[in-house]
Formats: C-alpha cells, sequence, structure tokens
C-alpha cells in the first residue's frame, strides 16, 4: 500500500454515550484499530452521530449499522467523497423472521415486535452496502441469502481474534500458567443466556455432585440456581473489558454452552478463543466457527452424555488435561491473530470496487 490510511470504524448502537462498553465493538473494531494502527494507519473509532464532517478518510467501517435518516444521509455524503464504506456485522440481526429466536425475546427481555423493527433497520442498512464483513461463515451465508445482495455486494468473514492487550498479558505472566485443579468457570457476557446454561444445568450439576471439592465460578449475569452446596458455586458481577482476563484465567475447564439455533449458529466461538489463550480448554456446544478451533482448545458436545464425558475427561485425567492445556495459547493464536486477520481484512476492502455515489439513492 502506497500511504497510510485514515480508517474510521464507526459504533451505530443506540447510546453514543456508552458505545466503547459493547464488546462487540470492542472486538470487532478497535482490536482491527489497533492492530492496523501499529501497521501505521491512522484510525478512529466513534459513534456514528459524532462523525466530524470536516475529516477525510480513506475508509469507514459502519459497526451493526440501522438504516436512520441520519445514517443514510453519512453514507451519501462520504460516497460523494469517494470514501470506502464497510458494514460489519457479527450476529444474525438483519432477518426480521428471525426475531423470535433472538436470545433478547427467548429470554422474555424484550418483545418480538421490537426486534423485528430493529432487524428490519439492519436489513435495509446492509442492502446498502458494496462490501460487507460478517464474524463467520454462517453468517456471511445468511446476508448473501438476502434479496439480491450477492449480486450488489462482496461479503467478506472476517473471524474474531485474540485481543491485542493480551498479547502483551501474556508475555508478563507465565506462558503455562495451569488453572486449579478443581474450578469450572462460565462467563455469561449478558442476561441472555439463561437458556443457553439451561442445557446443560443437569449434566453439570451431575458432575459438581460427584466431586465435592469441584467449584463453578460463574462470572456475569445468571439467572437460576443449581441444586448443589453453596461452597461449591461462586457468583461474581461482570468485569468491565480492561479486567475480563482476569475472569478468563486461571480455571480447569471453561464453559460455552448455546441453544441450537439458526440464529446461535451463526455465532462466533470467542469465548473458546479467550480461555485458550490463557490455556483453558473449552466444553462448548457445537457450534459451526468451533470447528476450526477443533484442536486449540474446543470440545465440541451435544447431549448431556457428551458434556459429562468431556468434562470428567478434562478434569480427572490430568495426563489428558495438560495435552490440551499446553501451548494452547500458541494453538489460539494461529488461529486467531489479530494482526493476520487485520492484514486480510484491509487487503480485501482495498481491492473490492468501489460502490458509485448513486448507489445510495437507487438500494
Amino acid at each position: 500500500m502506497s500511504r497510510p490510511l485514515a480508517i474510521a470504524f464507526l459504533a451505530c448502537n443506540k447510546n453514543p454515550a456508552r458505545f466503547r462498553e459493547d464488546a462487540s465493538f470492542v472486538y470487532r473494531c478497535e482490536n482491527l484499530a489497533a492492530a492496523l494502527a501499529k501497521q501505521g494507519h491512522k484510525v478512529l473509532c466513534e459513534h456514528f452521530t459524532r462523525f466530524d464532517w470536516a475529516s477525510s478518510p480513506d475508509l469507514v467501517v459502519f459497526h451493526r449499522p440501522q438504516l436512520t435518516p441520519r445514517l443514510w444521509l453519512l453514507m451519501s455524503w462520504l460516497r460523494q467523497r469517494e470514501v470506502r464504506l464497510v458494514a460489519d456485522v457479527d450476529d444474525l440481526i438483519f432477518d426480521p423472521a428471525m426475531a423470535h429466536l433472538s436470545p433478547a425475546v427467548l429470554s422474555g427481555r424484550a418483545e418480538p415486535a421490537a426486534i423485528e423493527r430493529r432487524f428490519k433497520r439492519h436489513r435495509q442498512a446492509l442492502q446498502r452496502f458494496a462490501y460487507i464483513t460478517a464474524s463467520t461463515e454462517p453468517l456471511r451465508d445468511e446476508l448473501l441469502a438476502l434479496p439480491g445482495l450477492a449480486q450488489r455486494a462482496h461479503v467478506q468473514v472476517v473471524p474474531n481474534a485474540v485481543h491485542h492487550s493480551w498479547s502483551a498479558l501474556g508475555r508478563q505472566l507465565h506462558e503455562d500458567e495451569g488453572g486449579p485443579a478443581a474450578l469450572i468457570r462460565y462467563l455469561p457476557g449478558t442476561r441472555s443466556h439463561d437458556r443457553d446454561f439451561a442445557q446443560i444445568a443437569a449434566p453439570l450439576a451431575a458432575v459438581l455432585r460427584e466431586r465435592p471439592g469441584l467449584r463453578l465460578e460463574i462470572v456475569g449475569p445468571l439467572d437460576g440456581e443449581l441444586a448443589l452446596p453453596p461452597h461449591q458455586v461462586t457468583r461474581h458481577e461482570k468485569l468491565p473489558f480492561d479486567r475480563y482476563h482476569q475472569a478468563v484465567r486461571g480455571a480447569r475447564v471453561n464453559l460455552a454452552p448455546l441453544e441450537d439455533t439458526r440464529f446461535t449458529r451463526c455465532k462466533s466461538a470467542l469465548k473458546v478463543i479467550e480461555a485458550g489463550f490463557w490455556n483453558v480448554p473449552t466444553v462448548c456446544s457445537p457450534l459451526p466457527d468451533a470447528r476450526r478451533l477443533a484442536h486449540a482448545g474446543a470440545f465440541a458436545a451435544s447431549t448431556a452424555a457428551e458434556w459429562r464425558h468431556w468434562l470428567t475427561r478434562l478434569l480427572d485425567d490430568d495426563g489428558f488435561h495438560a495435552q490440551q492445556a499446553t501451548g494452547l495459547r500458541a494453538r489460539v493464536m494461529a488461529h486467531a491473530n489479530v494482526h493476520s486477520v487485520a492484514a486480510d481484512w484491509l487487503q480485501g476492502v482495498m481491492q473490492a470496487p468501489r460502490q458509485p455515489a448513486s448507489a445510495a439513492l437507487r438500494a
């Protein structure tokens, strides 16, 4: 590339004052931005409502865009100035027919009609981009199934990667720090994971009852109780991202259950990546994105018997656990290095044909 680029990552979530608290924006935008800055580019992370109209970016990324008059006007203005525009999405949030499978609806925390309207605005926005990035292959396929989008847009898979700040932390700490022999950890990031956890509550409780010295630590919001002695289950509030690594490190086994729906099949195996960086293997639902991590910390379980099998083996077989945990960080980084992901992302974006300024009016 002949010169450094000016690249703006713009959040499109509801609250401009809190967009940096969104874990999705942290991984999809801030992480890429840090890697691109290290490569010499000028980067900006901001909410789209606070975009500086006097600036002159070469490339603008809209994270989870929803069509509004303000967004349409900004996109049109940028296209007139021949700025490359990219939309990024990391969940199946653009098909109104899928609103009933949204975790927010399934958990009773949102009305289906409200989610349908939001998903419709996402779809309307995405259909106005010539270049879209998605976090997983199933999500890319869902995008390409949108009416007419495959003919108008290129969709690139840009997988989630280990957060750039963790590399320095990893060098400061012992490379193969082992987790306690008797600690399982579950990290629900939002209040929408009650149903996911319910899928494994019975086999997990059985494993814990069989091992009185084993503890389950839950870090984050989760309703529901397990019929276990109080000393075996501890709960902690969700940590801010700059301290989140403290919650991920140090367990024997990490848990990542998900209900099997069309919505969840599009999700990223980020929980596997996060735990694996700290040499903690994960027993997880058979997420398509987790397949690439089959030899990098992911142990897929579809049934209660499979959950018990992998938990038992990782907890009781010290040799097997050591084999899986030793060097796990390096195996994860082979799949989830943000600097490699950023380089591939930028090459794909810059090689794509520009969308004409009139496209915003025709879409």
